[in-house]
């Protein structure tokens, strides 16, 4: 599922077969955050898997991680919303 939720929020100048595997990981553990821990801040979970990005890449993949995750943010934002997304991302 959580593959589903990254793939679905990715541009097509970065489809998901050009993620790496560290960097696939990375998003997955922050869309379980974004899902799971409701009482953590959005942009507080999403500053620290950007600087988590950091720590192994120095281009373009910490922009692409920020956006990305700034995109489900901005789709799980309200327990509707939250509800909604991840029927609509299952595989």
């Amino acid at each position: 599922m959580f593959d589903i939720i990254i793939d679905n929020n990715l541009t097509d100048k970065w489809p998901g077969n050009r993620l790496e595997v560290i960097l696939r990981s990375i998003l997955r553990a922050a869309v379980v955050e974004l899902l799971g821990l409701v009482d953590v801040p959005t942009a507080v979970t999403i500053s620290e898997y950007v600087d988590i990005t950091n720590a192994f890449y120095n281009g373009v993949e910490t922009n692409m991680a920020n956006a990305v995750l700034d995109s489900i943010a901005k789709l799980v934002s309200n327990e509707d919303n939250m509800h909604y997304f991840i029927q609509k991302n299952k595989g």
